[in-house]
């Protein structure tokens, strides 16, 4: 009997841990969840690969399949999935009858927060761009504790910064200028904006430290590339992350100014996934591919 009393109290004991509540605090206010949640609604795609990454996929009952979807996510675009729009409109009705446990949003939706909250509890997975490295890890294991996976998280973590480090010290010295192409129209981002890891974690200095932080960026020229000359170009092609269209930030760059760079003479104009940089950045399985292509453009 004493034997069936104990077994019967651990089986309690381990059902009470698995459904212990989880505290989550946002930009959009805090929430409190079961660690057992299993209809998360997942409306951005960086936290669904970090949920995916630490084996949470079978959680998600939908996510904005309107929106391109990346190659890495791709076995989510089925028929058991529901579509809530996009990572920037989401389709209210739908989500309210999809009754999920929790709602996970990103930056894009920052502002209709509030409104999605009345639904369902609402957590938002974004990036404090001031402390992102900290941030990243804080996002990671928030996502950890959804899915009970918080060694596997921590284990990725450290060999993420381990990876870090490596490429920091290869890097060191070695200046570096990041673009976004848009439609023909170039920005540049610095230190502390969306693709700062470069600089403030992977250890290229700035070409031009009074890059105004935006997000959007600072509109440049062919002209400021060229006047300010720096060893490595990293390019972002938004129609690339965005539609199925490529080239066209190769395309933009093609030009006699750009071609007397030392980017472009040592073959150091690195076109980045553009995917991973700007759908899914701050996503687990995305930021150790983000490190890797940067580690392996270093020479």
């Amino acid at each position: 009997m004493n034997k069936l009393l104990s077994a019967l109290f651990l089986s309690f004991s381990l059902s009470v841990a698995v459904a212990a509540p989880v505290h989550l605090e946002s930009p959009v206010g805090k929430i409190t969840v079961d660690s057992s949640v299993n209809k998360i609604a997942v409306l951005d795609f960086a936290a669904l690969d970090t949920l995916s990454t630490l084996d949470g996929g079978n959680k998600v009952i939908g996510l904005p399949l309107t929106a391109t979807v990346p190659q890495q996510l791709s076995s989510f675009k089925n028929n058991k999935m529901i579509d809530f729009g996009t990572v920037k409109e989401v389709n209210l009705e739908k989500l309210a009858t999809a009754k999920p446990q929790l709602v996970i949003i990103g930056g894009r939706l920052a502002s209709q927060g509030k409104t999605i909250g009345e639904i369902a509890p609402t957590y938002q997975f974004s990036l404090d761009l001031n402390n992102y490295w900290q941030s990243f890890k804080q996002q990671t294991m928030n996502m950890a504790s959804l899915t009970g996976k918080t060694q596997l998280a921590e284990q990725k973590l450290s060999a993420l910064e381990h990876k870090m480090t490596q490429t920091a010290n290869k890097a060191k010295g070695k200046t570096a200028l990041i673009i976004m192409v848009n439609n023909g129209k170039m920005a540049a981002f610095g230190s502390q904006s969306r693709f700062g890891i470069i600089h403030d974690n992977l250890g290229f200095t700035p070409i031009d430290a009074s890059i105004k932080v935006g997000t959007h960026g600072q509109g440049i020229s062919h002209e400021f590339i060229a006047e300010k000359n720096p060893d490595y170009l990293f390019v972002i092609d938004r129609a690339a992350a965005i539609s199925d269209k490529t080239g066209q930030a190769q395309q933009t760059l093609d030009n006699d100014i750009i071609k007397k760079s030392k980017a472009f003479k040592n073959g150091n104009i690195v076109y980045l996934n553009a995917r991973n940089w700007y759908l899914m950045n701050g996503g687990l399985t995305a930021m150790g591919e983000m490190i890797d292509e940067v580690a392996a453009a270093v020479k």
